[in-house]
């Protein structure tokens, strides 16, 4: 039988997937709790309540772990208990109090663990302190010299640990971010980690960095100018939004939902997320519920995969979507998810993208 896979850990033990439990979402999650010199224990955490056993709610670090599950879930509000029903912790909590608390002088020895970190640190002109980064960064060019530490979803923590930084900025965008947040905790490496549902959440994060590494002004000025950008885009909205589909994969198809910042990237662009009423980050479609939809525009932005592999093709020769206006009339277009799929400093790139695209197709012209 292969190794469980590690899911989330404190310094007193693993938990791994319960073999046993039948296959569900991420959302909903059954664990074996490994405890050192102990029976193991287990846990149960879905994003309305969290029940670990008697002995694992002892543990000092299980609450920091329940958090980081949840945030990695878009979620900040914990209600974790006993199996017996008694209260261990509950109540919201803000993805600050997830990492460590700033040294009392700024960092100079960085490590980044997902691309949109260090598109950030590179904006606060300070790319020159990492040391290293995941295998996916590809911003900046400078970048390409690093040593590399694994994928975003997996780096090698023992070896972040041997370069000895002085912080690590580290994520929790996405479902399974949390074993590598609560793997620096164990390990006792510093870190900030942010947690980007929004725009505002981006421009937050600039400062929060940019105070750790002594920056704050240079954080400042970015805010800034990233506002006179949105400010500019909205002067330039039609009088009717374009609706749009953006596809985040195809198959099976998934396009953004109304809690992430991608809808608001079609927002400034001028548009309205054909699937902006739907609940969550990122959400299932089915070809005849995008025929339904009837959208103007469609963009395909599949998840790491460079802009020159995207075909529009695959969208437009899909079965089911024969009918789709935008694919008869030849409005599907390619956007880079470098910059609609990275909650970063250069995501406003996609919406001022996207807009050129109602321009060059018309669709709004006259």
């Amino acid at each position: 039988m292969a190794k469980p896979e590690l899911r989330w850990q404190t310094r007193r033990c693993v938990a791994v997937l319960d073999p046993a439990a039948e296959a569900g979402s991420s959302h909903a999650q059954r664990f074996v709790v490994r405890r050192e010199g102990g029976d193991d224990g287990w846990a149960e955490f879905d994003l309305a309540r969290q029940v670990v056993d008697e002995t694992t709610a002892t543990d000092p670090d299980v609450v920091h772990a329940a958090r980081c599950w949840l945030a990695a879930r878009g979620c900040f509000e914990l209600q974790l208990h006993t199996r017996g029903g008694d209260s261990v912790a509950s109540g919201p909590f803000d993805v600050e109090s997830l990492g460590d608390p700033p040294a009392q002088s700024p960092a100079q020895r960085l490590v980044t663990l997902a691309p949109s970190n260090a598109e950030l640190v590179e904006a606060l002109g300070a790319f020159d302190k990492v040391v290293a980064c995941e295998d996916s960064t590809d911003h900046p060019p400078m970048a390409a010299s690093l040593p590399r530490l694994g994928p975003d979803l997996g780096p090698d923590l023992a070896k972040v640990e041997a370069l000895q930084p002085a912080l690590v900025v580290s994520s929790l965008s996405v479902p399974g971010m949390e074993r590598i947040v609560t793997g620096l905790r164990a390990r006792g490496i510093p870190q900030v980690v942010l947690a980007p549902r929004t725009i505002d959440d981006v421009l937050h994060d600039l400062r929060r960095v940019g105070a750790r590494l002594g920056l704050a002004a240079r954080a400042d000025e970015v805010v800034e100018r990233m506002q006179a950008e949105i400010a500019a885009l909205r002067r330039t909205h039609p009088a009717k939004p374009v609706r749009m589909y953006l596809e985040w994969w195809p198959r099976p198809m998934f396009s953004p939902g109304r809690d992430t910042y991608a809808d608001e990237l079609i927002a400034l662009a001028g548009g309205v997320n054909v699937f902006g009423e739907r609940a969550g980050a990122s959400v299932q479609v089915e070809a005849e519920e995008l025929v339904k939809a009837a959208p103007e525009l469609c963009f395909v932005s599949w998840c790491g995969v460079d802009e020159s592999k995207l075909d529009p093709q695959r969208l437009i020769g899909r079965p089911g979507l024969e009918q789709l206006p935008a694919a008869k009339a030849g409005r599907v277009y390619r956007l880079d998810e470098r910059f609609s799929g990275r909650p970063g400093p250069r995501m406003l790139e996609a919406a001022r993208r996207m807009a050129a695209a109602i321009v060059d197709s018309g669709v709004r012209r006259g």
